[in-house]
């Protein structure tokens, strides 16, 4: 059990242990719950060298409850309480010197797949991404932020441009700049309120179920504008 909690609590782990079958989180939660009871015999051990009478004065108070079988329970029962204080000291000090999305981004780093890849890179990088959809729709975008993996089927994000890709020839029509139209909303609510740009908040995020997403990429204006010219020439 304290292993099982360790390995879905932990910063470093949990977001890796969300893709491991059944029988491969019961493995490695026994794996860790070894570990802990294996450091909790070598504590034993020090201090039972250091001091002989600690461990008998210690186990004559414990008599008190029920407990005589199996042998050394309480070793067990100390490591694990030992290992639980000591993850959530860990934890804390994770949590204080690195943010959560740095897990999330070591855990997409290790096991994430292709498309995770590509979201944390615009994330990070700031990168525009362009995915199409099974219905022939095209959004062309940014992640805002590094998306939890397996924490849900659905990504969120923010589109500057969207068009549609013909289904014979695929080429992709853009229809409407988001950019161009936030701009105008902006100056509207501007003349007609009164209201300073600071404190205008337009909420343009986009929520789309990753099983409708076709293709997926890195989205370059010059690249697809050199393509355009070519077309439009022949």
């Amino acid at each position: 059990m304290a292993g099982y909690f360790i390995l879905t609590n932990s910063s470093l782990l949990k977001y890796n242990s969300q893709r491991l079958t059944r029988s491969r989180i019961l493995f490695e939660s026994i794996l860790i719950g070894v570990i802990t009871i294996g450091i909790g015999f070598i504590i034993r051990t020090v201090v039972q060298n250091i001091s002989p009478n600690i461990i008998p004065y210690f186990l004559n108070k414990l008599n008190k409850v029920p407990f005589e079988k199996p042998d050394y329970f309480w070793t067990f029962i100390f490591s694990c309480l030992l290992s639980i204080i000591f993850f959530l000291f860990l934890e804390a000090c994770i949590l204080y010197f690195y943010s959560k999305n740095d897990s999330v981004v070591w855990a997409v780093k290790k096991n994430g797949d292709e498309l995770e890849t590509l979201l944390k890179d615009s994330a990070l990088n700031g990168q525009t991404i362009q995915l199409t959809l099974s219905n022939h729709k095209v959004y062309i975008g940014f992640c805002e932020e590094t998306p939890i993996p397996q924490k849900t089927n659905y990504i969120s994000i923010s589109p500057i441009l969207s068009g549609y890709r013909d289904p014979k020839t695929k080429k992709l029509t853009i229809t409407t700049n988001y950019f161009k139209v936030i701009d105008e909303f902006i100056k509207d609510i501007e003349a007609q309120e009164g209201i300073e740009l600071e404190k205008i908040t337009l909420n343009t995020d986009i929520v789309i179920k990753q099983d409708e997403i076709i293709t997926a990429g890195i989205y370059e204006q010059e690249i697809f504008d050199k393509f355009n010219k070519k077309s439009k020439s022949k």
